[in-house]
């Protein structure tokens, strides 16, 4: 009979806490979002995060846990949590904070018992014995620290004689905070840009789409947290990040819901608003969609660019990609979902949901560009409208209006078909159709030389000028004034050299060998281009 020997408890080594916990959770802040999570996990609407020179904690308003429970919460890499409707489910989170404090705390009661319970970490202690189990090794000697004999005198529950909870819910303590880990903690801007990107938080009451937005998610049953961050002395609620600033024109078309299914699967839903400006949102971080489960980002907001033609249609809107199907589980590092057949369909599902996505905000975009193309043209039709009486007799000038006149021609005809079916633009399309008309008239009758033509010309001077008393005022022409104002326009960086060797190469070498003419021709052309890539 063959001997065997099987693997057991001793087989486990010490080591094998810092690297789950320093793999899983590589980013300092994540040890936050672990700890939130299991707020919302316990039905929280209220969570309180602060931050102090030598402490962090996390208190909320949620069910607790009794004594039985905190005694199964100390279990390393084992959970009760149901999948599907856990955010935690792995057992892993509770040591999250390993490599961050000295001391975890973390006092909890049940409404069910009149006492609380508290589970106590010293990871300070932990992190001792495997400094000197490494020089152990380090001198040839065989490792004496699994993990049972490493966790078993500094890990425990206890009853909470303090009572820190008095009717029910979980306040957790990090003690004695690592210096390095503080100086990230400490600074508020980068906490709330985390906190905001990866826990379900309510949107600004002064964002126009929050109200309709939340009523979706209630309607879908998805939970929010009503989230207080205070560090030192600033105390502040925070909000999901999005704000009507974000947008070109303040927000002007409305947000926009999208099943995402595929056959008989349902998946999810989306929410998304689009930039109502033919360009990329001002907000580079908020550009795209955030893909959540439980309320919590997986990945980022660059998973979905790939399935664009074009990464800039991405970069033009914003919104939420809300999961849930049951199968579609978050992968321990919360960069992508658990590789299964579902999330196979899933991605299968991805391109038919972004065309859909991308023919709707196309068409709006189309639109934008179409206003653009009018406003642009009115004005400039406005201003020849006004000079031509005046130049009736100067042949050269006419025939550059006459080429000028086809160009604006060609311009609003290739947007022909979206200005007719916009109802807010098709009485301007037609009056900017009808002073095109008559100057392109006015325009010939002054190239053809006759006596008759030049008497038509007085008379068409007269309908002109009464023409444009009352032809409908827009917005000044958008011209392009310098390659810097273009470039910061599309939402480019541009650092302090740059922007003085584009003045140089502008005023030296461009305007040098071109006329102002064209010159502004070159801008309009550039300043296109870019908001086709931009």
């Amino acid at each position: 009979m063959i001997e065997r020997t099987h693997f057991n408890k001793t087989d486990i080594g010490g080591e094998i806490l810092p690297i789950l916990t320093t793999g899983l959770y590589r980013d300092s802040l994540d040890a936050l979002r672990e700890y939130i999570q299991n707020s919302i996990d316990a039905g929280a609407s209220d969570v309180e995060v602060r931050i102090d020179p030598d402490t962090v904690g996390i208190s909320d308003n949620g069910s607790g846990m009794t004594l039985a429970e905190a005694r199964k919460a100390l279990r390393l890499g084992i959970s009760e949590k149901n999948p599907t409707v856990n955010v935690g489910f792995r057992g892993i989170g509770i040591y999250s904070a390993f490599n961050l404090c000295d001391t975890l705390e973390i006092f909890t009661k049940s409404a069910e018992e009149q006492n609380g319970s508290c589970l106590k970490f010293d990871f300070k202690t932990i992190r001792t014995q495997l400094l000197k189990d490494q020089e152990r090794r380090k001198q040839g000697l065989p490792s004496k620290l699994y993990l049972e004999k490493l966790l078993e005198d500094s890990v425990y529950v206890e009853r909470d004689e303090e009572k820190i909870v008095d009717d029910h819910g979980t306040k957790t303590i990090m003690s004695g905070i690592q210096g390095d880990t503080y100086a990230r903690l400490a600074d508020w801007k980068e906490v709330e840009s985390y906190l905001q990107n990866t826990v379900p938080l309510p949107f600004h009451p002064e964002f126009r789409f929050g109200p309709k937005i939340q009523r979706k998610f209630e309607e879908e049953d998805y939970r929010v947290v009503n989230l207080l961050l205070a560090i030192n002395d600033r105390r502040s609620q925070l909000y999901r990040p999005y704000t009507n600033a974000m947008f070109a024109r303040g927000g002007k078309y409305p947000e926009k819901f999208f099943p995402l299914k595929d056959g008989g699967t349902h998946f999810g839903f989306a929410w998304v608003c689009v930039n109502d400006e033919r360009k990329v949102l001002r907000d580079t971080p908020l550009r795209g969609l955030l893909i959540k489960k439980f309320g919590f980002s997986i990945a980022t907001r660059a998973y979905l660019e790939p399935y664009f033609n074009r990464p800039v249609f991405n970069r033009r809107i914003t919104g939420e990609i809300i999961i849930q199907h049951p199968n579609l589980l978050p992968n321990a590092a919360r960069s992508d979902f658990e590789n299964n057949s579902t999330r196979q369909e899933f991605l299968e599902a991805l391109p038919r949901f972004v065309k859909v996505l991308s023919d709707w905000a196309n068409k709006i975009q189309e639109k934008e560009k179409a206003s653009d193309v009018l406003e642009d043209v009115t004005a400039r039709l406005q201003e020849i409208n006004k000079v031509l009486p005046a130049e009736r007799r100067d042949k050269d000038k006419l025939l550059g209006y006459n080429v000028e006149l086809a160009n604006l021609e060609h311009k609003l005809k290739t947007h022909s078909k979206t200005l007719e079916a916009d109802t807010k633009a098709s009485d301007e399309y037609k009056s900017a159709q009808k002073m095109l008309k008559e100057c392109k008239a006015f325009v010939r009758k002054g190239l053809s030389g006759t006596v008759q033509a030049s008497k038509q010309l007085e008379k068409d001077v007269v309908k002109a000028i009464q023409a444009e008393l009352h032809f409908p005022k827009g917005r000044p022409a958008k011209t392009a004034t310098d390659l810097i104002s273009i470039l910061e326009g599309a939402g480019l960086q541009l650092s302090a050299e740059l922007r003085t060797a584009l003045t140089v190469f502008e005023s030296e070498c461009l305007r040098s060998y071109v006329d102002q003419t064209t010159y502004e021709s070159l801008l309009a052309d550039f300043k296109e281009i870019l908001e086709e890539r931009f």
